[in-house]
């Protein structure tokens, strides 16, 4: 290693709470993401080290770091690097992280296989990044026509549970107004009219598909 590389300082575990988030992060974490990454950790531990700077600011791993807060962990694995936060090699490894892995070309064919394999399993895909709908949606844009029929039939081939007419003939809505001039307006603002009883419809409104599956029942506004 020449004297231009980052030198690893040294690889302990470290109590989470001192570990600090870079001022200069870029990257969001919300909650279905943190989601996948608990489920990853509660599975299999933590299979990659948190790097970071030698006063202990994340430069990789900040989603691993707030997931881990959530479950509880006390302790995590990290790899610090013997540069400051600022320094041009600290923040290059903050990006890097972030977005060398969005050159790698994706066999999405081969991918949704591999999840269907998982999601048959006892281990399921969350974890994965991925959930059922999300699967669903990966199989209906990968497939040709003569392989996957319609959304349905991907929505089956990905394990998703069965639509039921007759379930969902009974699903409604109730909407309450403060008065007749609040419920005028929301029928204004649904394109419905007030007298009639009973609409069926979409929100947001769709050109196509089931509408029997989202009823408004009127027939008490």
């Amino acid at each position: 290693m020449n004297e231009s590389e980052n030198k690893v300082l040294e690889s302990r575990l470290i109590d989470v709470g001192e570990l600090k988030p870079h001022p200069r992060n870029y990257r969001v974490h919300p909650d279905d993401q943190l989601a996948h990454v608990e489920e990853s950790i509660r599975k299999n531990g933590f299979y990659k080290n948190i790097i970071a700077a030698r006063d202990g600011t994340i430069l990789a791993g900040h989603g691993a770091v707030a997931a881990a807060k959530k479950i509880g962990l006390k302790v995590v694995p990290v790899v610090f690097l013997d540069v400051g936060p600022e320094d041009p090699k600290a923040l290059k490894v903050l990006i890097g992280n972030n977005e060398i892995q969005h050159l790698a070309e994706v066999d999405d064919r081969a991918l949704s296989n591999l999840l269907k394999e998982m999601q048959a399993s006892i281990e399921g895909i969350i974890g994965t990044g991925f959930d059922e709908q999300m699967l669903a949606n990966l199989v209906f844009t990968t497939r040709p026509e003569h392989e996957i029929l319609d959304k349905n039939f991907a929505a089956h081939w990905a394990g998703l549970p069965e639509y039921s007419h007759e379930a969902a003939s009974h699903s409604f809505v109730v909407v309450s107004f403060a008065s007749a001039e609040d419920r005028e307006k929301f029928f204004n603002f649904v394109g419905q009219k007030a007298g009639d009883k009973v609409k069926s419809m979409w929100w947001p409104p769709r050109d196509k598909d089931d509408t029997n599956s989202v009823k408004f029942d009127a027939s008490n506004a």
